[in-house]
């Protein structure tokens, strides 16, 4: 009784030497540069995705892909690997059975004849948790698992957010093809005025060729519009899984008819830490390091091991259910203790204790990482909306000048140089004001992934 109660306490002492998990310290309050950690505003990232992204074809290529895509498929996959190792770990709280036959024959001396053998048995291990090392290997293998389905999570957020930036690059070409259409229109109108001009005498042929030489620049671009939309097309198509082929998209006559989803209130920093599937990732790898250690460390000491084995020893096989006879059985307990093993038990726990630092490391650097992505993009935004404000209103300007610079080329009161610097200004001013609203949708939906939403 005394070794019992002895083993006993030594277990508990023992267990308690285990290491125990601690967030590391992340110093929240500097998380994101411009956002508070007492800011109470909603968390987007709590916002599902399909409340965020309301266009319903957009919505139709996102379900698809969350089925197809190759990158979740493999992502799926790496999670039922996880789930084997875990389950795996899960059985060593359980005995192993073995079971075993044998037959031959057996000749004690020389004297003796040969005497027929056969032999049917089972054996049993079983080895008692007594210092939890088998307790941290099966938590180690279920941290693991949660790790692997965040880094599923992590694949669905990034695929989510691909698809809806390709898809708003297709109806931004749509835009931008529509616009080009719309000045080779214009330029068309606008060389058949000067060459009535040109009879009139008001304008020479250099005017004439000038204005033709614009109406090429701007057929150029359509070629590129074309091959733009269909590379895009065709990007889409792969990450739904599915050959390259046409995608839908809503249509729209102008830029503002283009609703794109917005990021309003990102909520506090902090909630970084349990929204980024990266993150939770990077979190659940650090305590399945630290289980590791615990492990490594508990296998320095004594195992207790229960054995067992039965069998049949008898000389032909209608002998075996002769019981008790010929029956054989044992039953035995012991403490073994590692003593020399040329250092490997040592070096298995200092490896396993780096791996924990490393793996700490790496979680204190994906959550510093998401914070400076958060505080890119939020400057990002800012910036991008600012610009598009301004772009506004130089396109707006510019197309009036472009329309009084016509009105009074025809009246005699301009010359077709003032018209064609005011075309090719409305015409750059357009097709960066397309450029940048996108840049502003990309911002947003690049916010919405980095804040940590579209995978809960």
């Amino acid at each position: 009784m005394k070794k019992i109660i002895f083993i006993a306490v030594s277990a508990l002492l023992m267990a308690s030497c285990a290491v125990k998990y601690q967030q590391p310290a992340i110093d929240t309050d500097a998380l994101i540069r411009g956002v508070e950690s007492t800011d109470t505003t909603f968390d987007i990232a709590d916002i599902d995705w399909r409340e965020f992204y309301q266009d319903p074809l957009l919505r139709e290529l996102i379900d698809s892909a969350l089925l197809h895509n190759f990158d979740m498929k493999v992502a799926v996959a790496r999670i039922e690997q996880a789930s084997a190792y875990f389950k795996q770990g899960k059985s060593a709280f359980f005995p192993s059975l073995g079971a075993n036959a044998s037959a031959g024959y057996t000749k004690p001396d020389l004297a003796s004849s040969q005497t027929p053998y056969f032999s049917l048995g089972a054996n049993l291990s079983w080895e008692i948790d007594i210092w939890g090392k088998i307790s941290s290997v099966k938590r180690g293998k279920y941290e693991a698992l949660l790790a692997q389905e965040s880094t599923k999570n992590a694949v669905r957020t990034k695929l989510i957010s691909d698809i809806s930036k390709a898809y708003y690059t297709l109806v931004m070409l749509d835009t931008e093809k529509k616009f080009i259409e719309e000045t080779i229109r214009n330029r068309e109108e606008y060389l058949a005025t000067i060459k009535e001009l040109k009879k009139a005498a008001q304008v020479t042929e250099v005017a004439v060729l000038q204005a033709e030489a614009q109406l090429m620049v701007a057929k150029t671009y359509l070629p590129d519009i074309q091959h733009a939309i269909f590379q895009t097309e065709n990007t889409i198509s792969l990450l739904i899984g599915v050959p390259p082929m046409e995608i839908k998209r809503c249509s729209v006559e102008t830029l503002e008819d283009i609703h794109f989803p917005q990021v309003e209130q990102t909520g506090v920093p902090a909630a970084l830490l349990r929204n980024r599937p990266d993150v939770l990732a990077a979190e659940h790898s650090l305590k399945s390091a630290l289980e590791g250690f615990n492990s490594a460390k508990a296998a320095m000491y004594p195992s207790l091991n229960i054995t067992g084995n039965i069998s049949t020893d008898a000389a032909q096989i209608s002998q075996w259910f002769a019981m008790p006879g010929s029956l054989l059985y044992g039953v035995f307990a012991g403490l073994t203790q590692p003593i020399f093993q040329g250092r490997t038990l040592r070096t298995q726990k200092d490896v396993a204790y780096q791996e924990y630092q490393i793996s700490a490391i790496n979680f204190q650097e994906s959550v510093l990482s998401a914070g400076t992505e958060v505080s890119n993009l939020l400057s990002a935004l800012k910036a991008d909306k600012e610009k598009v404000i301004y772009m506004t209103k130089q396109t707006i300007a510019l197309d009036k000048a472009y329309e009084y610079s016509v009105e009074l080329l025809i009246n005699g009161y301009a010359n077709y140089l003032d018209v064609l610097s005011a075309q090719e200004g409305l015409f750059n001013s357009k097709i960066a004001l397309i450029m940048g609203l996108q840049e502003c949708i990309n911002d947003n939906i690049d916010l919405y992934r980095a804040l940590g939403g579209g995978w809960n």
